[in-house]
């Protein structure tokens, strides 16, 4: 039954077999999670656990649209913002005004990057996060990124929406992403240099003082 595809397995829930929702959960359960830490990270499962409550009530009117992934990235971001709502907290998307963005000559007129960021290209989030010597590291800086920064790194890269997915959720431009993108590279890059060079994380004291650098 693992094998079987996200549709397969939706029918078969649907006919009444309730054991699928396990094998539905195993496989898009760490995808779910990650978007909620982007959002709030101190109430993620929480919000995992009211997003699959939600995405059970509303299985049945699924219309496959979109990838059933998308779609409970969809739901556990919408409860993540519910929950901010609650707690009146706001999401910043900082540093995209055009005086304030260093990259906006960064892009050709195909809107693609002038010079590729080549280093990142073989090793990617994902590969790093592999490691379990880094990943203690990776979780911490990653969660002290700037809002913006750390919804696009997770989304696009570690939970694998697409461009126009991750656009779509958070109301951004694709220039505005390329840009909040290539900022959390960045400061990812400096850490995974710094730790392969001393094999030691940054200090907490170093990390916010790159958090406040846009």
């Amino acid at each position: 039954m693992m094998t079987q595809s996200d549709a397969e397995l939706i029918d078969l829930w649907l006919q009444g077999q309730q054991d699928v929702l396990r094998i539905l959960m195993v496989r898009h359960g760490g995808a779910m999670l990650a978007a909620a830490r982007t959002i709030a990270p101190q109430a993620a499962d929480d919000i995992v656990q009211e997003a699959w409550l939600s995405a059970v009530q509303a299985l049945a009117g699924f219309e496959q649209r979109a990838s059933l992934k998308t779609w409970l990235i969809r739901i556990t971001m919408n409860k993540g913002y519910s929950y901010l709502r609650r707690y009146q907290r706001e999401v910043s998307m900082d540093g995209l005004s055009e005086q304030d963005n260093p990259l906006k000559d960064a892009f050709d007129e195909t809107q693609h990057w002038r010079q590729p960021w080549g280093e990142w290209q073989q090793s990617t989030p994902q590969d790093l996060l592999e490691s379990h010597a880094l990943q203690d590291c990776m979780d911490k800086h990653i969660a002290l990124l700037p809002d913006g920064q750390r919804l696009v790194l997770v989304q696009s890269q570690l939970v694998g929406l697409s461009v126009d997915e991750v656009c779509n959720n958070l109301s951004l431009s694709a220039s505005n992403f390329r840009v909040l993108l290539h900022r959390a590279r960045v400061k990812l890059h400096a850490m995974v240099a710094h730790y392969q060079e001393t094999g030691e994380c940054r200090s907490e004291e170093h990390t916010s003082e790159l958090q406040s650098h846009h």
